[in-house]
């Protein structure tokens, strides 16, 4: 048997359902969106590269990449690490050893 507040529940939550399905649907369009322009301007350049190539011009030269400066590190202190305490030896457990007599 159901009663009215269970249906209230069922429909809310076919509500919420719906909302994140659509809130899903434009983000995954939003992506195919952003893929699309990233293929198209793979496809142009690779289509300039192709021309270039055809009319026999010398690819462009590149820029040497200046060198990153080193980050200076602080000097970090030695962390002074405390021995271990030793643990006594657990008591052994189970039935005693037979006397031999």
């Amino acid at each position: 048997m159901t009663t009215s507040y269970k249906k209230e529940a069922i429909k809310e939550l076919k509500a919420q359902k719906k909302l994140e399905r659509e809130a899903e649907a434009e983000a995954l369009s939003a992506q195919i969106a952003e893929q699309a322009k990233a293929d198209a301007e793979s496809e142009a350049r690779i289509a300039k590269k192709l021309a270039r190539i055809a009319k026999g011009e010398p690819a462009p030269a590149e820029p040497e990449p200046t060198p990153e400066p080193e980050p200076v590190a602080e000097e970090e202190k030695p962390v002074v690490k405390k021995p271990a305490e030793k643990k006594p030896a657990p008591k052994k457990r189970g039935r005693p050893p037979k006397k031999k007599g």
